[in-house]
C-alpha cells in the first residue's frame, strides 16, 4: 500500500514537472524574435509642413532637433539624420543652423548626405545631381571631420535612384569613387502625410483632428512592419534587419517615443546602419529603374526574379491621404 501511494506521488511529481517544461517552452514560443532596425531621419534640419525646400523658422527647428535626438537616446537607439544643407542657408542664422546638426552629434548619432536642396533625380540632369551631392556635404562633413567621423552614407531624396539604368550606374560610380554607400530603405512609414494633417490640424485648431492623426500614425507604423517583415520572410525565408526611413518633423517631435516603444515590443533591438548592411541581404544588387521610389525588398524581389505588384503595399488612411493630396494641390496653386 505504501509503495502504490509512493509512486502515486512519484507520478503526480513528474506530471507536474512536464507542465511547468510545456509553460516554459510556450512561453518561449511566444517570445517575439529578435529583431534589428536602424533608424534613418530624412530632411535634417527640419521636415517643414507642407514644403521639402522651407527652410523653416529657427526656433521651431531647434524644438525640433532638441526633441528628437533626445528621444532616440531615451531608447539608446542609433540613427543617422539625413541633411539638406541649403536650409543651413539663411543669413545671420547660419551658425544657429549649423548647431541643429550639432545637437545630433553631440547625442551620438550619424549625419549623412541628402543633397544640398532635396532634389528629384528623376527630373534632375545627372551634372546637375552630382553638384547637388557635392554641395550637400560642405558643412556636414566638417562637423563630422571635427569629431574623427566621416560622410559615409548617402540617401536619394523621394528614393529616387536614377531616370535611366545609365544615369543610376554613373552616378553609384560617382559615388563609390567619393567614398559614400547608398542608405537603402525596407520600411517607410508615411509620416509625411500624417505630419501634413496634423499640421492643418493644428492651424484649424482641430484637437480630434490632430489627435486621431497621430494615433492613425502609430497604427499605419504597425501596418507597414507587419509588411515588410512578410515580404522579407517570403523573400529570404526569414527577417531581415530592418532600415526605418522617418522624416525630422514635429509629427515624429510628438510620436517617437510612443513609435521606438512599440517597436521594442515588436522585439526589435536599435542597430546602426552599418550593422545592418552587413547582412548577406544587403549585397542583393538593385537594378530597378523608375519613376516612383521603392523599397530595397521590392527591388530586391525583382532582382530574384521575382513578381512585384506596386499597388500591393499598405497605404495611409483614406481620409489622411485625401487632406494631403488636398493641401498638395493648394500648394502648387
Amino acid at each position: 500500500m505504501r509503495e502504490r501511494k509512493l509512486l502515486l506521488i512519484f507520478v503526480l511529481i513528474l506530471a507536474a514537472f512536464a507542465g511547468l517544461l510545456n509553460r516554459s517552452n510556450g512561453a518561449q514560443s511566444a517570445a517575439p524574435p529578435q529583431r534589428t532596425v536602424a533608424i534613418t531621419v530624412d530632411d535634417l534640419p527640419g521636415a517643414i509642413v507642407g514644403n521639402d525646400f522651407a527652410m523653416g523658422d529657427l526656433k521651431e527647428l531647434q524644438k525640433i532637433n532638441r526633441a528628437i535626438p533626445a528621444i532616440l537616446k531615451s531608447h539608446h537607439a542609433w540613427a543617422i539624420g539625413f541633411v539638406n544643407e541649403r536650409k543651413l542657408q539663411v543669413q545671420n542664422e547660419r551658425d544657429a543652423r549649423a548647431e541643429l546638426l550639432e545637437m545630433w552629434l553631440d547625442a551620438g548619432l550619424a549625419l549623412g548626405n541628402h543633397t544640398f536642396s532635396h532634389a528629384d533625380f528623376q527630373i534632375t540632369p545627372l551634372a546637375k545631381y552630382e553638384d547637388e551631392t557635392i554641395e550637400g556635404q560642405v558643412v556636414t562633413t566638417a562637423l563630422l571631420k571635427g569629431i574623427g567621423q566621416t560622410d559615409k552614407y548617402f540617401r536619394h531624396p523621394y528614393l529616387n535612384t536614377g531616370p535611366t539604368a545609365e544615369a543610376k550606374t554613373a552616378f553609384e560610380a560617382f559615388l563609390k569613387e567619393r567614398g559614400y554607400t547608398i542608405a537603402p530603405v525596407t520600411v517607410e512609414d508615411a509620416d509625411y502625410v500624417f505630419n501634413d494633417v496634423l499640421g492643418y490640424a493644428v492651424e484649424k485648431k482641430d484637437k480630434k483632428m490632430a489627435a486621431r492623426a497621430k494615433k492613425e500614425y502609430l497604427e499605419y507604423v504597425d501596418t507597414t512592419f507587419d509588411y515588410s517583415e512578410g515580404l522579407s520572410r517570403d523573400l529570404f525565408s526569414r527577417e531581415v534587419p530592418q532600415v526605418l526611413l522617418i522624416h525630422d518633423n514635429q509629427l515624429n517631435v510628438e510620436c517617437l517615443d510612443a513609435l521606438l516603444t512599440k517597436l521594442e515590443h515588436r522585439g526589435y533591438k536599435f542597430v546602426s546602419l552599418d550593422q545592418v548592411m552587413a547582412d548577406p541581404a544587403y549585397a542583393t544588387p538593385d537594378h530597378y529603374v523608375g519613376n516612383t521610389g521603392i523599397s530595397w525588398l521590392l527591388r530586391w524581389r525583382l532582382a530574384l526574379g521575382k513578381t512585384v505588384n506596386f499597388e500591393q503595399g499598405p497605404e495611409a488612411p483614406a481620409w489622411a491621404n485625401k487632406i494631403f493630396e488636398q493641401l498638395r494641390k493648394e500648394r502648387q496653386k
